[in-house]
């Protein structure tokens, strides 16, 4: 997987080092670098081994890429926010099994599709960001922020679940033909 750094060289975009994250507006001092380091956070109070921690390591990972969404791959989005659609709506208890079975479904799908070209505009992309992440001091605190922060960035791509229709249908089809 490339870096969010290497991918934003790439793909020409210039990342601010200062100030306010340019993408989930969220009140840094270091721009989208501090986003990132912010949710390293989480690590500090869960381990991520521990099956009971994996759903929250999945919604953070959704979360901080989507309200980061210059930087990480178009497809890649999808995958994320088809999840969190999966998670909050159809309850799916997320697991490390279930991602390449995502995978491919998107892999499917963007055969014949083209990628959301236009997020939610930065800075309304979440009423929570990773500076929310900070506040939390204990592994059942830092469990339910990310689940809020989740839950948040979700709500701000609502109106993009259309786009990621077909790809939850279409996982949870081939999911139940595996079970």
């Amino acid at each position: 997987m490339r870096n969010w750094q290497t991918y934003a060289e790439k793909h020409g975009i210039k990342l601010l080092d200062n100030g306010p994250c340019q993408f989930c507006g969220a009140p840094v001092l270091n721009g989208v670098a501090e986003c990132h380091q912010n949710a390293h956070h989480i690590a500090e109070l869960l381990d991520f081994n521990d099956v009971a921690n994996y759903i929250t390591r999945f919604l953070s990972v959704d979360a901080l890429a989507l309200q980061h969404y210059e930087v990480h791959g178009p497809w890649n989005n999808y995958i994320h926010f088809a999840r969190l659609v999966l998670i909050f709506e159809y309850k799916v208890d997320w697991n490390y099994n279930l991602t390449p079975v995502l995978s491919d479904v998107v892999n499917d799908f963007k055969r014949t599709h083209k990628p959301i070209a236009t997020p939610p505009p930065a800075g309304q992309r979440g009423s929570l960001t990773t500076v929310d992440l900070l506040t939390a001091n204990t592994p059942n605190a830092c469990r339910e922020i990310v689940k809020d922060w989740a839950h948040s960035v979700y709500i701000a791509f609502y109106n993009y679940k259309a786009e990621v229709g077909q790809i939850v249908a279409a996982f949870t089809a081939k999911r139940q033909k595996r079970q």
